[in-house]
């Protein structure tokens, strides 16, 4: 109970919400290569404007509303099997290639060396998976957007609601 509190508490929402981050602003440079920057004017208004606070337009796009919007308004739906199917391929290559044999055993099964401080060896195992997890994790984040994305790369634009 002592690990899995505060694993389910704090992490898994932290987790949640650094992953969708991720998985956003990829999908969204990808939505951007796939079909150019569609910008709309009203958004170009907004930036030029000196009244408009760029503090609250950084926060929105750090917090991926911004991004979230944009995609919504800007760019067509992306491919939900293609982005899931894109994920899971991911997260399965990744894995593979960042936890090798040497490294599986290096990293759960190997002793020490003898006359090591145990506490400095278990703080840079440990700092290795945080590390190695962290790559895997938003490496198949990024994998599933672009994935999902390429997948309706060919389809047209929405039409935008400021031309008319």
């Amino acid at each position: 109970m002592a690990i899995f509190l505060p694993v389910v508490l704090v992490g898994a929402p932290i987790g949640y919400f650094t992953w969708s981050t991720v998985f956003n602003e990829a999908d969204y440079q990808a939505a951007k290569i796939c079909h150019g920057d569609v910008s709309t004017s009203q958004q170009k208004s907004k930036i030029n404007d000196p009244n408009y606070d760029l503090f609250i337009f950084w926060l929105n796009s750090f917090f991926s509303a911004g991004v979230r919007q944009l995609l919504r308004e800007d760019y067509p739906a992306r491919s939900g099997f293609a982005a899931t199917v894109g994920t899971v391929g991911s997260f399965g290559l990744l894995s593979r290639s960042m936890f090798g044999k040497n490294t599986r055993h290096r990293l759960f099964f190997a002793h020490a060396p003898p006359g090591a401080d145990i506490r400095w060896v278990t703080a840079k195992m440990a700092g290795e998976l945080l590390l190695r997890c962290g790559v895997i994790v938003y490496g198949a984040a990024v994998g599933g957007a672009v994935a999902g994305r390429l997948a309706v790369a060919g389809k047209p634009l929405p039409p935008s609601d400021t031309n008319q």
